[in-house]
C-alpha cells in the first residue's frame, strides 16, 4: 500500500516541487523443498515426491507463513531558480520486521544534490547546447534477512526439535551506505555530439559478519556489525551522431566503467573474513583489510627467496622398481592469486534508423581480471588434456625453466598431475589472465 501527497509551485524566478508520503509492504512466505540427496530414488530419472527414498540423506525444507513488513514515510523535494539551478532534497525512514527484539526499530537516510545548468546561466558559444555540472551526496539504509535478531528452532523431518546454533543479535544495526558522486554533461551541434562524465565513492558500513563462536559458548555462530566497504569509480560516455538525413541516421555511443573496489576494515579481532562455504577444490574466497571482492585465493608451490619453485625427491615403487622422482613441493596455505573483478569495462553501441525501421547492437566486453581453470587440473590428473598428452609425448615437462624427466612409462610426468592437478592440486597453476 502506498499514499502520496505531491505539491508544484511558482513564485518570481523560483520554483518548488515535492512530494511526502508513505507505504507498507508485507510479504508472507510459504514454500516447499524436497530433495533426494544421496538417498536417492526408489526408481531412475522419475522426479516425483513419492519416489524419493525418504530416509536421513535426504533432505525437507519447509517454510510456513514466513513473513516481513517494511513501513516507511518519505519526501523529496526541488528547488529551482530561473530553470539554471536546482537543489534536491530526499528524506526516507523505515521501519524493518527483520530489526524485531533490537534496539533499533527504525533506520533513517536523506541525501542532497546540486545541478547547475551552464548554459542558462553564462553565454556559451552557439555550438554548445547543454552544459550541466551536478554533484551529490546520499545514504541509504538497509535491513537484513528474517530472523537473524532473533532466530527460531526448527523441526526435523522425523519430528524432533533442531535448535538454533546461531545467538540472538540483539545489537543489530541496519547496514548504511554513504556515496559521493560528481558529474558534467555536454551536448554540441545540435546534440549530434554527447558527453557524459561521473566520478564516484561509496562506502558501506555495519555490515554483517557470521563468525564462529567463541570455545564454550552454547551457539556455534554470532552475529557482529562492523566493517567498511569501499567503492569508487569513474564512467564515461560519447555519443556521436555522425549521419543524419532525412530518411537515415546512424547514432553510435561509446561507454567506459572502472570500479576499485578495497575492504577498509573488518571485525576487530580479524583482519581476514571466509565468506559462507569456505574451501572448495583448494580455492578459497576471502575478503581481508587492503582486500577486494572477487579476491581469488589457492595453494601455491614452495618457492625460495627469488621466486624459484623448489623441489624434493619422491621414491616410488615401479613394477616392483623403487625410482626416485621430483616433485615440486606445495604450499597447502591460502595465498591470494588474483582478482576475477575486471580493470574495466568498455562498450560500443550502435543504432541505425532507415525511415520506420531501426536496428540496435551493442559489443561490449570486460577486460583485466584473473580466472581460474579447474576444468583443466581436473582433465591433467586424469591425463586427458592435451598438455598432459603433449608432455607424455616429449617425455618430460617443463615448469618455468626446469625440466622434468617424465622417468619409467612417463610415470614421473603422472606423478607430477597427481600433485599438481584435481581436486586438490596447486591451484596457482591454473591462475590465468583474463585477456
Amino acid at each position: 500500500g502506498d499514499f502520496m501527497a505531491m505539491f508544484n509551485k511558482k513564485w518570481d524566478d523560483f520554483a518548488l516541487t515535492g512530494a511526502i508520503g508513505g507505504s507498507i509492504n508485507s510479504t508472507t512466505v510459504n514454500s516447499l523443498r524436497l530433495d533426494s540427496k544421496t538417498a536417492s530414488l526408489y526408481y531412475p530419472n522419475q522426479f516425483s515426491v513419492a519416489n524419493i527414498i525418504m530416509s536421513t540423506a535426504s533432505y525437507i525444507d519447509q517454510q510456513i507463513d514466513q513473513k516481513r513488513v517494511m513501513q516507511s514515510i518519505f519526501a523529496t523535494a526541488q528547488l529551482g531558480w530561473k530553470e539554471s539551478l536546482y537543489l534536491d532534497l530526499t528524506a526516507r525512514n523505515d521501519w524493518s520486521s527483520t530489526l524485531a527484539y533490537t534496539k533499533h526499530s527504525s533506520f533513517f537516510y536523506p541525501s542532497v544534490g546540486v545541478t547547475w545548468l551552464l548554459n542558462e546561466t553564462l553565454k556559451l558559444p552557439e555550438w554548445i547546447d547543454l552544459g550541466k555540472i551536478r554533484g551529490a551526496w546520499s545514504q541509504v539504509g538497509n535491513g537484513l534477512s528474517s530472523y537473524i535478531s532473533h532466530p527460531l528452532n526448527s523441526i526435523s523431518k522425523n519430528g524432533n526439535v533442531n535448535f538454533n546454533t546461531t545467538a540472538p543479535f540483539d545489537e543489530l544495526k541496519p547496514e548504511r551506505t554513504t556515496s559521493i558522486e560528481f558529474g558534467t554533461e555536454w551536448r554540441f551541434f545540435n546534440s549530434r555530439l554527447e558527453f557524459d562524465f561521473t566520478y564516484y565513492k561509496t562506502s558501506t558500513k555495519d555490515q554483517l559478519f557470521n563468525l564462529p563462536a567463541p570455545t564454550g559458548s552454547s551457539y556455534a555462530r554470532y552475529y557482529v556489525n562492523a566493517g567498511e566497504i569501499q567503492n569508487k569509480g569513474v564512467e564515461i560516455v560519447l555519443n556521436a551522431t555522425p549521419v543524419m538525413t532525412k530518411d537515415f541516421r546512424w547514432k553510435t555511443g561509446v561507454n567506459f566503467a572502472t570500479n576499485k573496489n578495497e575492504a577498509i576494515k573488518l571485525v576487530d579481532e580479524l583482519d581476514r573474513f571466509m565468506f559462507n562455504g569456505g574451501e572448495s577444490n583448494n580455492v578459497w574466497s576471502y575478503l581481508e583489510v587492503g582486500g577486494s571482492f572477487g579476491d581469488i585465493y589457492g595453494t601455491t608451490f614452495v618457492r625460495d627467496d627469488n621466486g624459484k619453485i623448489q623441489y624434493e625427491k619422491k621414491e616410488v615403487e615401479i613394477d616392483g622398481t623403487k625410482e626416485t622422482m621430483t616433485i615440486p613441493m606445495v604450499n597447502k596455505d591460502p595465498v591470494k592469486l588474483g582478482n576475477s573483478s575486471p580493470d574495466f569495462n568498455l562498450g560500443w553501441s550502435n543504432t541505425i534508423t532507415w525511415k520506420d525501421f531501426s536496428l540496435y547492437f551493442l559489443i561490449d566486453g570486460r577486460f583485466g581480471g584473473d580466472v581460474m581453470s579447474l576444468t583443466e587440473a581436473d582433465l591433467d590428473q586424469q591425463g586427458v588434456s592435451k598438455i598432459s598428452g603433449d608432455a607424455r609425448d616429449r617425455g618430460y615437462i617443463m615448469l618455468e625453466g626446469t625440466r622434468i624427466d617424465g622417468g619409467k612409462n612417463n610415470r614421473n610426468i603422472q606423478e607430477f598431475y597427481n600433485v599438481v592437478g584435481g581436486r586438490a592440486g596447486v591451484t596457482e597453476h591454473y591462475m590465468y589472465d583474463v585477456n
